[in-house]
């Protein structure tokens, strides 16, 4: 009989313990959005082609003549959209192990809530970029604070729930779809959720020479290149029109509506509920049926106090968890009933109206997951005297049909 618990043994129980059931669990909470769109984990190859049609033939016209004179074909593009790579990490102190070592239950107990953890970290992370433009960026520094000192205020406060105490940090002048990071990083060692403040452990230019007002905030290993990031939403329908610079390898701006997405700002700044059916008219106006709109929960706080006594609540349940269900409110759009769910990801004073049907996240395998493809969930360390274990995925965020989304602003 094995005297020894050894990492075969680990394997072992750790397989039994994480069902795509349970990692669901850990991580839809944090995301409805996350929660109500597709998974696929069959995205095989070195990429996928999410090929469209934007344009019909254009040759008619009363005149025969005129209209064989400007005959034309059809448009077709196509998105050719690769895997980004996410990895979390946890370490388990080989001390601990010998500690254990004649209370099994114990020793898998404490084993199985750093997993939970280092997995939840995976998946908030999901949920946070499912929202972001590719870039990686987390928030920024807002335009009037001092990074000479310790602590800064972001200028969304609301992107507070970005940031962790003992998160490591860059910055760069850009939001990661362009330039590169500034050398050096801040670690944090407070985060104030009321005021949006985070606090690292010395001046932020001590640990980041160039740290200035306005910078974009990363953490450590998210921009070593640009666009590495999971392309989120505001990839997919950014809040401004997309230009000739390609993505995923197309042009979007020759239909910056079917390629593009739909941005909804004419009545920004007026009643929430207003804007929210106005969006859906006008994606209704471009065939689409908007089934989905999400956003920040303060807005959404604002938009429920607005309805009064006429809030219809519903339930929006996952896609692939119908046990996991989110409150909704439902506001009768163009083409029919829309969802609108409350998600801590959603930047405030914005949102997106989705056609869910669209919309897919598509991985090798599942994500996040155990990575161990050597057969081993835990490995000794080469050099410190503990065993770790990687968590991850490789995937993507896929909308076949960006026009009949929308980004709106509030």
């Amino acid at each position: 009989m094995a005297t020894t618990l050894d990492t075969t043994a680990l394997a072992a129980v750790l397989k039994t313990q994480y069902t795509q059931s349970k990692v669901n669990n850990l991580v839809y909470p944090s995301s409805p959005v996350f929660a109500a769109i597709k998974k696929k984990t069959d995205f095989v190859g070195s990429n996928k082609v999410v090929a469209l049609q934007y344009g019909s033939p254009q040759g008619r016209g009363i005149s025969f003549a005129s209209g064989l004179a400007n005959v034309s074909t059809s448009s077709y593009g196509k998105f050719t959209v690769t895997r980004i790579k996410d990895y979390a990490f946890g370490q388990v102190d080989g001390e601990a192990v010998d500690a254990a070592g004649t209370d099994a239950g114990s020793l898998l107990n404490a084993l199985k809530k750093e997993i939970d953890n280092a997995m939840y970290t995976a998946g908030r992370n999901i949920a946070t970029m499912l929202f972001r433009n590719g870039g990686g960026a987390r928030g920024q520094i807002s335009s009037g604070s001092n990074t000479g000192t310790a602590t800064i205020t972001l200028a969304n406060t609301n992107d507070v729930t970005n940031f962790e105490v003992g998160m490591v940090l860059n910055t760069s002048t850009t939001d990661g779809t362009s330039g590169a990071k500034k050398s050096g990083t801040v670690t944090l060692t407070a985060v104030n959720r009321n005021t949006g403040t985070l606090t690292a452990s010395g001046n932020w230019t001590a640990g980041i020479a160039t740290a200035a007002a306005s910078d974009y905030i990363f953490q450590n290993g998210d921009f070593e290149a640009t666009n590495s990031a999971l392309a989120g939403l505001a990839a997919w329908v950014p809040a401004t029109d997309p230009t000739a610079t390609t993505f995923f390898g197309l042009d979007r701006s020759v239909d910056v509506t079917r390629l593009g997405g739909l941005r909804y700002t004419a009545n920004a700044g007026g009643p929430i509920e207003e804007t929210l059916i106005k969006c859906a008219a006008q994606l209704a106006r471009e065939g689409a049926k908007p089934d989905m709109a999400v956003l920040n929960p303060i807005d959404f706080g604002n938009l429920v106090v607005a309805l009064g006594n006429k809030v219809v609540y519903d339930r929006l349940a996952s896609s692939d968890e119908p046990s996991i269900g989110f409150k909704s409110v439902q506001l009768m759009g163009a083409t029919g009933p829309i969802d609108i769910v409350p998600d801590l990801n959603c930047p405030s004073g914005a949102g997106w109206m989705l056609t869910k049907s669209t919309w897919s996240f598509e991985t090798l395998k599942g994500a996040p997951r155990i990575l161990n493809l050597d057969g081993n969930d835990m490995r000794a360390s080469a050099t410190a005297d503990s065993y770790l274990f990687r968590i991850g995925y490789y995937g993507n965020l896929i909308c076949e049909a960006p026009g009949y989304n929308a980004y709106f602003g509030l």
